[in-house]
């Protein structure tokens, strides 16, 4: 049986007092682009435009927790970073948010110079907010023990001795500096309008590691040597090259172990998938910069 963009949607507004607004008002429901693993609707009627999210049936398996995703998506919301949250049931991995009229970036525009200042300087305003105390902690080591201790789905082009010896390499003498409000999960998708840039798809989200933010920003988008200083310029942070570096190869690890759970390799495209396996295959120790 095909399920509808209107059938799915209708499921969600009953379960909340607007939503059943909109139901009796009608609405149009349409299919919006995301990842491997949630769907997303835009839901339009005279109550309000909203997106509809319903996860995936794997968040145990990618370790992601739907009421720390509300508690994350309600502060950075709250800094002006987010749309507002219409309706949350975590416990059914639904989220039902306001729909913005930014468009979402394409990873062309990502690279380009002006593109990457305005995000570069849009995330020092995101990690110079006051730590809330009611997002969750997030520790990188915790989350890379997760990831290789699942085993594989589908194909596996990176062998986890391989990963896990660039991961000892990387964190061996590698030191967080002071914690922030993260999104850490900064791919062209997730980037919304210019005036202000908006952060959409708060899954991941918690109080973590800043370079690893600006690592992930890096690697989804295969900065350059000259694209990853001018987003760390316009960061600011003052970030050591060396710190910023090696975290770089921890999220490609981390971002290879998150594909090995997800069977998502052939999702990249022949070019994202050759330039990520050949940053893994370089020598740690040739790595200057």
């Amino acid at each position: 049986m095909i399920v509808t963009p209107e059938a799915s949607a209708t499921a969600v507004l009953k379960g909340f007092a607007a939503g059943r607004a909109a139901l009796a008002a009608g609405f149009r429901g349409v299919v919006l682009a995301g990842g491997l693993e949630n769907s997303s609707y835009r839901v339009t009627s005279t109550v309000g435009d909203w997106v509809v999210r319903i996860a995936g049936a794997r968040d145990a398996r990618f370790a992601i927790n739907r009421v720390a995703e509300q508690q994350a998506h309600s502060f950075a919301a709250a800094a002006g970073f987010a749309p507002g949250i219409v309706h949350a049931d975590p416990a059914r991995g639904i989220l039902v948010s306001e729909y913005l009229d930014g468009a979402v970036w394409s990873r062309a525009q990502a690279r380009t110079p002006e593109r990457i200042r305005l995000l570069g300087a849009r995330l020092a305003e995101l990690h110079a907010l006051e730590s809330p105390r009611n997002v969750r902690r997030i520790n990188v080591h915790d989350v890379l023990a997760h990831y290789l201790e699942l085993p594989a789905t589908g194909v596996t082009p990176v062998s986890r001795e391989d990963i896990g010896a660039r991961l000892r390499w990387s964190l061996a003498t590698y030191r967080a500096p002071p914690s922030a409000l993260c999104h850490n999960d900064l791919h062209h998708l997730n980037l919304l309008g210019t005036a202000p840039l908006k952060f959409v798809d708060w899954e991941y989200a918690g109080v973590g590691d800043p370079i690893f933010e600006l690592a992930a920003v890096i690697g989804y988008h295969d900065f350059d040597l000259d694209q990853r200083e001018a987003l760390l310029d316009a960061h600011g942070g003052g970030f050591a090259p060396a710190h910023v570096t090696r975290m770089c190869l921890v999220f490609d690890c981390l971002h290879a172990l998150w594909l090995d759970a997800a069977g998502g390799w052939d999702s990249l495209g022949e070019e994202r998938r050759a330039l990520l396996l050949a940053r893994l295959t370089i020598d740690p120790a040739e790595r200057r910069r």
